[in-house]
């Protein structure tokens, strides 16, 4: 931890200009209430496109970083405080950048060893046929939009017809998509905090894949702390979750969600550099079992909190 007081002024930084605006402010919100009852210095400031003024004119000298999505959890606000020489919470430019971009998080799992489901890139609705035949990837598929959160513009692929559409869905969302073997299994997702492994969590739903709905609705999840599987097979999601943690170089916490198919092979899916902080959200609620408040949570992200340009770890040369 460094030495950040009650009395520096803490700027959590929330909205901003993705499709996960609301899901921040709730994140913020959040945080913003817990250290304000903390006895911290601390306001909340909306981002946009004036961010570096609103700071300046705060005088904000740490900055808790509560966004999501694009312009916000990809390096660009990052960015914005390296130069200004703000201490801010999460990762640095290269890991949130690394992370965000799903085709490039994919590679870099894969010369790590990690293993995630078969994939192949288009980016036209009419190049699909094509990729797919070269590629021998079988239905079902996940359609995903190559640099999107929270599940937005994702689609499930069970017949040929559907394909097009859900290309076409994704598409509204990013220039790349990914067309992604459906993997049947248990979703398991694994918290990481001061850079060791907090702890993973079975979820359940009655949907093929946790979609925007259901993962922001209260009481359409059903939460397992720990996952019901054989504890080898517990180890070895925590310890590929741990791995890419380091792998992409990311900065004191994470989240890292995986699918758990039959015969315990964990296929990892995402890795989110900024995980929600809404009272939903997956990190908490692990946290919690492991007897930890949402306010130590909290104070000990602000307080992990520094400039990673000289420190980051970065993508393997």
């Amino acid at each position: 931890m460094n030495s950040i007081t009650k009395k520096d002024r803490v700027g959590v930084l929330l909205g901003g200009l993705s499709s996960e605006k609301q899901i921040s402010i709730l994140s913020g919100d959040a945080v913003y209430r817990a250290l304000a009852g903390l006895g911290y210095n601390v306001v909340k400031v909306e981002v946009d496109k004036n961010l570096p003024f609103r700071l300046r004119d705060l005088g904000i000298e740490v900055a808790f970083n509560a966004l999501h999505g694009r312009f916000g959890e990809d390096g660009c606000v990052q960015g914005v405080l390296e130069l200004m020489g703000i201490p801010y919470t999460g990762s640095g430019i290269t890991a949130s950048a690394a992370a965000m971009d799903k085709v490039l998080t994919k590679h870099l799992l894969t010369s790590g060893g990690i293993l995630t489901p078969h994939y192949r890139v288009v980016r036209r609705a009419l190049e699909y046929d094509r990729v797919l035949r070269e590629s021998g990837i079988n239905l079902p598929y996940i359609v995903k939009p190559a640099c999107e959160g929270s599940s937005i513009g994702i689609s499930t692929v069970s017949a040929p017809g559907e394909l097009e559409r859900a290309i076409t869905h994704a598409l509204e969302h990013d220039s790349r998509v990914l067309i992604e073997k459906f993997i049947e299994g248990m979703d398991v997702t694994v918290a990481v905090y001061d850079d060791r492994v907090l702890g993973s969590m079975e979820i359940r739903s009655g949907e093929k894949f946790l979609n925007y709905d259901v993962k922001y609705t209260e009481g359409r999840e059903t939460f397992y702390i720990p996952p019901s599987l054989e504890a080898d097979v517990i180890k070895s999601v925590e310890e590929s979750a741990l791995a890419a943690h380091g792998l992409l170089g990311c900065s004191f916490y994470s989240r890292m969600d995986f699918r758990v198919a039959s015969g315990g092979r964990p296929y990892m899916l995402e890795v989110n550099t900024l995980p929600g902080l809404t009272p939903l959200s997956y990190v908490p609620k692990i946290a919690e079992n492991k007897g930890m408040s949402y306010e130590d949570l909290v104070e000990g992200i602000l307080r992990s909190a520094c400039l990673k340009g000289k420190k980051e770890k970065g993508m393997p040369e």
